[in-house]
Parts: structure tokens; C-alpha cells; sequence
């Protein structure tokens, strides 16, 4: 008779995460942020196809913009629960924030859209035409709920990248966009609601559904988390972590606007006005799949090896990504894109081209930024991002300055200034990364 033995065998958990494991986990991540952006567009067609276009537009744009700028201080939920959530106790601790973030936030909203506050913002400090305003008022009125649904889908979606359904990430957003479609596409055959009220509507019922469902998903993780993990987290100790990722996005909202401003100031504002929300939306279309690095980077790595298979990965996919963006941009596809689909008038079209060249860069900007400070956030080390960001504005507003005053086209002074800004950003960020990761064992 003959013994047999069995062995156990151990995976590290750089042998767990092969190339096509960390694919897999980030692809529909990926895809999740191409659909939110996307979304967007989908909502400004609806809204073309109604009556008096050009003014629903606008407002929608005003109302979304106000949105995010209100939104702003929720949007490092995601990046906190990913990197926090260990435990049921962490779990707690960043409810109870999520809930009071959420809840402050909607306050704040709630009295720029319904006091006479909305009056001296829009049409004080931004000099929105009051035909616009008018129409902007009852669609940020609708988003009230927005930022809650925001706040709550944002901090369930982390339990569930940690226990690797990202998957369902993307369903959440598949079933977003459809809601989001159909709503806007009810809207256009049965036009009850004006277009800027109709995009509003449309927008929050579609982030209340997906927040539900992310919600529902995240619930059995939850619940098989461990009570308690070694080192129990404080609400201080959360609140420092979330402060600078928090106030970094504060930032990046504020510093949005500078780049209308400088591109007003510069040789051919109206025609570059126009252009670069194209070229912008565009560059952010084919760069969506690196914004998911960053929740790659905190979930995936645990030590040493497990950084460098990340950060292998995320080069290479950031090189593919921009060697995309070449082939669109060098080559007939975007004039067929941008003269047969998007309808742009002729006069714009190689401004758009122009400005989409010297952004190339920006794919593998972003996947650098977005892994650099996916180790930072890891390590929990979060102040060197608000520092980086703190770079990026000043070089985006010395750069658009300094362009205008050079007698630059609009355009060229919105991506040289987009680009130099980001650069500084990366540079700051791989500075405090290198000590980050040299602590990985």
C-alpha cells in the first residue's frame, strides 16, 4: 500500500495577481467610468431635441457644474472606503462620515438652490444671463438628492472592490445609464418638462438607482467582514485620512472655471470657447480608463512585488491608452468623428484637432497620477495629494496668465495650461510615492 501525502499549497499574493487577474479586476472599473462620462453627452442630445436648445443647455451646464462643485468634498468616499473598510468597525466609523459629509453638503445645496443665495451666485458672481438662470434654478432644485445618492453609492462601492466584484461596479452603472437614457428619451417623445429640468431629473433618479443597487450588492460583504481587525480606527484618525483627499478635489473643482477664464482673456476666445469643452470631453473619454488605477492600486497591492506587478500593469495599459489616443488623433478617424458624428462645424473642427494633439500626453499623465497616488492613499498618506494638487493650480493659472499675456489662441492656452498642470501634479506626487512604496516589504 502506498501513503499519500497532500500539500498545501500557498499563494502569495503576487502569484494571485497575474496579468490577466488585475485585467479582470480593472476593466470594469474602467468601464464604469466610461459610461459616467458618457452619460453626460447622452443628456445634452435629449436636451438639443427640445425647444429653445441653446438656454436649457446652458442652464444644464450651470446646473452641473454648481453640482459638482457642491459635490466635490464626497468624491474621496470611494477612495477612503476602499483603503479604510477592513472591518465592521471601520465600516461604522465611515457611515457615521458619510452620513454627516452627505448631509452637511445637502444643506449647503439646499440653500444655494432655494434661498437667495442662488440669485448672487449665479447671476452675481458668475454673470449667468438671467434668461439661463431662470431655467437653472428648478434643475438644481431637482438634483437636491444627487449628492446623498453620490455620497452613499460612492462609500458602498468599496466594499466591493475590496472582495474583488468590480463587476458589479459596472452593472450599477450599466443600469444607471439605461435609467438615465430612458427617462431623457420619455422626456423627448413626451416633452412635459423643459430640457434643463429634464436632464436633471434624469440624472438624479439614474444615481438613486444606482446607488440602491450598489447598496444591495455591498450588503452581504458587509456583513462578512471581521467584528474587529488588529488596530481599530478612530474618527480622528478617518477624518485626518479624508481631510486632504477631500480638500483636494475642493480644489480641482474651484480651479475649473480659471480655464474659461483665461481662454476669454486670449486671441480667439469665442472660437476656442467653443472648441475646448470638445477637445476637453473628448481627451477625458479616451483617458477614463486610467481614473480607475487609482482604486487598483489601494485594493491590489500588499507588499513589495505586488507594487511592482501594479505598477508593470498600469504602465503598460497607460502606454496602450495613449498610443490609442495617436492613432485617433494622427490619423482621419477624429475628423470623421467630429464632422460625421458630433456635427461640428467646420470652423471649430481643426481647433479641436489642434488642442487634442498637444493633450496626448494626458492618458499616460493620469495613469502615473492615479498610481502614485493610489500608493500614498495605501500607505495613508494622504497630505502629499493635496500638495500636488496645490501645484497643479498654480501652474494652471500661472500658465493660462502667462499664455494670454503671450498672445496665445484660446485653445492653446486651455491644453498648454491643462497639460503643464498636470505635469506638475505627477512630479509632486512621484516625489512622495518613491518614500511611500520603499515602505513596502
Amino acid at each position: 500500500m502506498v501513503e499519500t501525502s497532500s500539500v498545501t499549497t500557498v499563494t502569495t499574493p503576487a502569484e494571485r495577481w497575474t496579468t490577466g487577474a488585475l485585467v479582470a479586476f480593472w476593466l470594469p472599473l474602467a468601464l464604469s467610468w466610461m459610461m459616467m462620462i458618457v452619460a453626460q453627452p447622452i443628456a445634452s442630445i435629449a436636451i438639443s431635441r427640445l425647444v429653445d436648445p441653446e438656454v436649457h443647455l446652458a442652464a444644464y451646464g450651470v446646473t452641473f457644474d454648481l453640482a459638482l462643485l457642491l459635490e466635490s468634498p464626497i468624491i474621496m468616499l470611494l477612495s477612503a472606503s476602499v483603503a479604510l473598510t477592513r472591518d465592521q468597525a471601520s465600516y461604522r466609523l465611515l457611515r457615521r462620515l458619510t452620513l454627516w459629509i452627505g448631509g452637511i453638503m445637502t444643506g449647503l445645496y439646499a440653500v444655494a438652490a432655494f434661498t437667495p443665495a442662488y440669485g448672487f451666485i449665479v447671476r452675481g458672481l458668475l454673470g449667468i444671463p438671467d434668461a439661463v438662470a431662470v431655467q437653472a434654478q428648478p434643475a438644481l432644485q431637482l438634483l437636491l438628492p444627487w449628492i446623498v445618492a453620490i455620497a452613499w453609492r460612492r462609500f458602498h462601492q468599496g466594499p466591493l472592490i475590496l472582495r474583488g466584484d468590480t463587476r458589479l461596479i459596472s452593472y450599477g452603472t450599466v443600469l444607471r445609464l439605461l435609467s438615465l437614457t430612458a427617462i431623457l428619451a420619455g422626456g423627448v417623445a413626451w416633452p412635459v418638462l423643459p430640457g434643463a429640468t429634464l436632464g436633471a431629473l434624469a440624472l438624479t433618479v439614474s444615481v438613486i438607482v444606482e446607488s440602491a443597487v450598489n447598496t444591495v450588492w455591498a450588503m452581504p460583504v458587509v456583513r462578512r467582514l471581521p467584528r474587529a481587525s488588529g488596530v481599530s480606527l478612530t474618527m480622528p484618525q478617518i477624518i485626518r485620512f479624508c481631510t486632504p483627499l477631500a480638500a483636494t478635489d475642493i480644489i480641482r473643482s474651484v480651479v475649473r472655471p480659471a480655464v474659461a477664464a483665461g481662454i476669454s482673456r486670449a486671441v480667439l476666445p469665442q472660437v476656442s470657447l467653443a472648441a475646448w469643452p470638445v477637445a476637453a470631453s473628448l481627451i477625458s473619454v479616451i483617458s477614463s480608463g486610467a481614473m480607475a488605477f487609482q482604486e487598483v492600486t489601494v485594493a491590489v497591492i500588499e507588499d513589495r512585488l505586488t507594487y511592482l506587478r501594479v505598477r508593470r500593469f498600469i504602465l503598460g495599459v497607460g502606454a496602450v491608452i495613449t498610443l490609442l489616443a495617436m492613432a485617433i488623433v494622427f490619423t482621419p478617424l477624429i475628423r470623421v468623428y467630429l464632422a460625421g458624428v458630433v456635427r461640428l462645424p467646420p470652423t471649430l473642427l481643426p481647433h479641436v484637432v489642434y488642442g487634442m494633439q498637444i493633450m496626448l500626453p494626458l492618458p499616460f499623465l493620469m495613469a502615473l497620477r492615479n498610481l502614485f497616488r493610489g500608493v500614498l492613499i495605501q500607505q495613508r498618506s494622504t497630505s502629499p495629494i493635496q500638495l500636488a494638487m496645490i501645484a497643479n493650480a498654480a501652474v494652471l493659472v500661472l500658465t493660462l496668465v502667462a499664455g494670454a499675456a503671450a498672445g496665445w489662441t484660446g485653445i492653446t492656452v486651455a491644453t498648454v495650461a491643462t497639460l503643464a498642470a498636470q505635469i506638475a501634479e505627477v512630479l509632486v506626487l512621484f516625489a512622495y510615492s518613491r518614500r511611500a512604496a520603499r515602505r513596502l516589504v
